[in-house]
Protein backbone atom coordinates (compact mmCIF):
# COMPACT_ATOMS: atom_id res chain seq x y z
CA UNK A 1 0.00 0.00 0.00
CA UNK A 2 2.79 2.42 0.76
CA UNK A 3 4.06 2.24 -2.86
CA UNK A 4 0.57 3.16 -4.10
CA UNK A 5 0.44 6.05 -1.64
CA UNK A 6 3.87 7.37 -2.69
CA UNK A 7 2.96 6.93 -6.37
CA UNK A 8 -0.37 8.76 -5.79
CA UNK A 9 1.32 11.65 -4.01
CA UNK A 10 3.94 11.90 -6.76
CA UNK A 11 1.24 11.82 -9.46
CA UNK A 12 -0.82 14.48 -7.65
CA UNK A 13 2.29 16.67 -7.25
CA UNK A 14 3.21 16.22 -10.96
CA UNK A 15 -0.32 17.03 -12.16
CA UNK A 16 -0.54 20.15 -9.97
CA UNK A 17 2.74 21.45 -11.40
CA UNK A 18 1.60 20.62 -14.94
CA UNK A 19 -1.76 22.39 -14.62
CA UNK A 20 -0.33 25.33 -12.69
CA UNK A 21 1.91 26.12 -15.67
CA UNK A 22 -1.04 26.09 -18.09
CA UNK A 23 -3.06 28.59 -16.10
CA UNK A 24 -0.36 31.30 -16.28
CA UNK A 25 -0.27 31.48 -20.08
CA UNK A 26 -1.28 34.82 -21.52
CA UNK A 27 -4.58 34.84 -23.41
CA UNK A 28 -4.67 35.53 -27.13
CA UNK A 29 -4.53 39.30 -27.56
CA UNK A 30 -6.84 40.84 -30.13
CA UNK A 31 -5.37 42.90 -32.96
CA UNK A 32 -5.56 46.68 -32.57
CA UNK A 33 -7.55 48.65 -35.18
CA UNK A 34 -7.06 52.41 -35.49
CA UNK A 35 -7.80 55.16 -37.98
CA UNK A 36 -4.45 56.79 -38.69
CA UNK A 37 -5.55 59.46 -41.15
CA UNK A 38 -8.64 61.15 -42.55
CA UNK A 39 -8.20 63.45 -45.56
CA UNK A 40 -10.50 65.33 -47.89
CA UNK A 41 -10.06 65.56 -51.63
CA UNK A 42 -12.16 66.73 -54.59
CA UNK A 43 -13.74 69.39 -52.35
CA UNK A 44 -16.46 71.27 -54.22
CA UNK A 45 -20.20 71.83 -53.96
CA UNK A 46 -20.75 68.82 -56.22
CA UNK A 47 -18.24 66.30 -54.90
CA UNK A 48 -16.35 65.51 -51.77
CA UNK A 49 -14.13 62.48 -51.20
CA UNK A 50 -13.15 61.38 -47.71
CA UNK A 51 -10.06 59.14 -47.65
CA UNK A 52 -9.89 57.07 -44.46
CA UNK A 53 -6.68 55.19 -43.65
CA UNK A 54 -7.17 52.23 -41.31
CA UNK A 55 -4.29 50.43 -39.59
CA UNK A 56 -4.43 46.94 -38.08
CA UNK A 57 -1.66 45.90 -35.69
CA UNK A 58 -1.44 42.12 -35.43
CA UNK A 59 0.70 41.08 -32.40
CA UNK A 60 0.74 37.38 -33.38
CA UNK A 61 3.42 35.46 -35.33
CA UNK A 62 0.76 34.22 -37.77
CA UNK A 63 -1.19 36.26 -40.29
CA UNK A 64 -4.89 36.96 -40.12
CA UNK A 65 -7.72 37.77 -42.50
CA UNK A 66 -9.70 40.98 -42.45
CA UNK A 67 -13.10 39.57 -43.29
CA UNK A 68 -14.75 42.98 -43.55
CA UNK A 69 -14.37 46.53 -42.35
CA UNK A 70 -17.23 48.98 -42.56
CA UNK A 71 -17.66 52.51 -41.28
CA UNK A 72 -19.96 55.51 -41.46
CA UNK A 73 -18.83 59.10 -41.94
CA UNK A 74 -20.45 62.08 -40.25
CA UNK A 75 -19.78 65.80 -40.04
CA UNK A 76 -20.79 68.05 -37.18
CA UNK A 77 -23.17 70.91 -37.94
CA UNK A 78 -24.82 73.01 -35.23
CA UNK A 79 -23.73 70.53 -32.57
CA UNK A 80 -25.27 67.42 -34.15
CA UNK A 81 -23.86 64.65 -36.36
CA UNK A 82 -24.95 64.72 -40.02
CA UNK A 83 -24.54 61.58 -42.13
CA UNK A 84 -22.03 61.88 -44.99
CA UNK A 85 -21.52 58.38 -46.36
CA UNK A 86 -20.45 54.77 -45.87
CA UNK A 87 -17.16 53.00 -46.58
CA UNK A 88 -16.47 49.30 -46.76
CA UNK A 89 -13.67 46.91 -47.68
CA UNK A 90 -13.34 43.12 -47.43
CA UNK A 91 -10.86 40.27 -47.81
CA UNK A 92 -7.51 41.82 -46.90
CA UNK A 93 -4.57 39.75 -45.69
CA UNK A 94 -3.24 41.07 -42.35
CA UNK A 95 0.52 40.67 -41.84
CA UNK A 96 1.90 38.72 -38.92
CA UNK A 97 3.67 40.58 -36.07
CA UNK A 98 3.18 44.01 -37.58
CA UNK A 99 1.01 46.67 -39.18
CA UNK A 100 -1.24 46.46 -42.21
CA UNK A 101 -2.61 49.78 -43.52
CA UNK A 102 -5.10 50.53 -46.26
CA UNK A 103 -6.96 53.62 -47.44
CA UNK A 104 -10.65 53.55 -48.30
CA UNK A 105 -11.94 56.48 -50.39
CA UNK A 106 -15.61 57.37 -49.97
CA UNK A 107 -17.19 59.62 -52.60
CA UNK A 108 -19.89 61.74 -50.99
CA UNK A 109 -23.17 62.50 -52.78
CA UNK A 110 -24.01 65.95 -54.12
CA UNK A 111 -26.46 66.97 -51.38
CA UNK A 112 -24.23 65.87 -48.49
CA UNK A 113 -21.15 67.40 -50.15
CA UNK A 114 -22.90 70.76 -50.62
CA UNK A 115 -24.08 70.79 -47.00
CA UNK A 116 -20.65 69.82 -45.64
CA UNK A 117 -18.83 72.43 -47.77
CA UNK A 118 -21.44 74.99 -46.69
CA UNK A 119 -20.64 74.18 -43.04
CA UNK A 120 -16.92 74.47 -43.81
CA UNK A 121 -17.40 77.95 -45.34
CA UNK A 122 -19.91 79.14 -42.72
CA UNK A 123 -18.02 77.92 -39.62
CA UNK A 124 -14.48 78.10 -41.01
CA UNK A 125 -13.99 74.47 -39.96
CA UNK A 126 -15.49 71.06 -40.60
CA UNK A 127 -15.34 68.21 -38.07
CA UNK A 128 -15.46 64.77 -39.72
CA UNK A 129 -16.13 61.65 -37.63
CA UNK A 130 -15.44 58.02 -38.58
CA UNK A 131 -17.22 55.21 -36.68
CA UNK A 132 -16.88 51.59 -37.71
CA UNK A 133 -15.90 47.99 -37.02
CA UNK A 134 -13.41 45.49 -38.39
CA UNK A 135 -14.09 41.73 -38.42
CA UNK A 136 -10.76 39.89 -38.18
CA UNK A 137 -10.21 36.12 -38.30
CA UNK A 138 -7.06 34.77 -36.58
CA UNK A 139 -7.99 31.11 -37.38
CA UNK A 140 -8.05 30.39 -33.62
CA UNK A 141 -10.38 33.26 -32.72
CA UNK A 142 -12.42 35.88 -34.52
CA UNK A 143 -12.90 39.46 -33.41
CA UNK A 144 -15.34 42.27 -34.18
CA UNK A 145 -13.30 45.34 -33.23
CA UNK A 146 -14.73 48.88 -33.11
CA UNK A 147 -12.80 51.97 -34.18
CA UNK A 148 -13.49 55.69 -34.24
CA UNK A 149 -11.70 58.89 -35.16
CA UNK A 150 -12.48 62.57 -35.42
CA UNK A 151 -10.63 65.19 -37.46
CA UNK A 152 -11.15 68.93 -37.82
CA UNK A 153 -10.49 70.52 -41.23
CA UNK A 154 -10.00 74.28 -41.43
CA UNK A 155 -11.09 76.44 -44.35
CA UNK A 156 -7.56 77.77 -44.84
CA UNK A 157 -6.44 74.24 -45.83
CA UNK A 158 -8.54 74.50 -49.00
CA UNK A 159 -7.69 77.96 -50.31
CA UNK A 160 -5.23 76.38 -52.76
CA UNK A 161 -8.18 74.70 -54.50
CA UNK A 162 -9.50 78.10 -55.61
CA UNK A 163 -7.67 79.62 -58.56
CA UNK A 164 -5.95 82.99 -58.27
CA UNK A 165 -8.17 85.49 -60.09
CA UNK A 166 -6.63 88.25 -62.14
CA UNK A 167 -8.66 90.83 -64.07
CA UNK A 168 -6.90 93.58 -66.05
CA UNK A 169 -3.82 93.40 -63.86
CA UNK A 170 -5.73 93.27 -60.56
CA UNK A 171 -5.04 90.18 -58.45
CA UNK A 172 -7.72 88.97 -56.04
CA UNK A 173 -6.61 87.47 -52.73
CA UNK A 174 -8.44 84.16 -52.26
CA UNK A 175 -8.26 84.36 -48.46
CA UNK A 176 -10.00 87.75 -48.47
CA UNK A 177 -12.75 86.44 -50.76
CA UNK A 178 -13.37 83.48 -48.44
CA UNK A 179 -13.36 85.73 -45.38
CA UNK A 180 -15.82 88.17 -46.95
CA UNK A 181 -17.95 85.28 -48.19
CA UNK A 182 -18.18 83.97 -44.62
CA UNK A 183 -19.22 87.42 -43.40
CA UNK A 184 -21.94 87.59 -46.05
CA UNK A 185 -23.23 84.13 -45.20
CA UNK A 186 -23.22 84.96 -41.47
CA UNK A 187 -25.06 88.21 -42.20
CA UNK A 188 -22.42 90.63 -41.01
CA UNK A 189 -21.50 92.66 -44.07
CA UNK A 190 -18.29 94.66 -43.79
CA UNK A 191 -18.78 98.44 -43.79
Amino acid sequence: MSTYLIFGIFLLFFLSILFAGCSTETPVKPPVVTVTDVTLSDVSLRTLTVNTTVNIFNPHPVGADLIRTAFDLYYVSSGSDQYLGHGELAHIRVKESGNTSFTIPVKIGTMQAAQAVGTLVKDGALTVKVNGTAAIDLKVMSYELPFAQERVFYLEEFTNLLPEISVAGISVNTSEVISQGREIILGTLPE
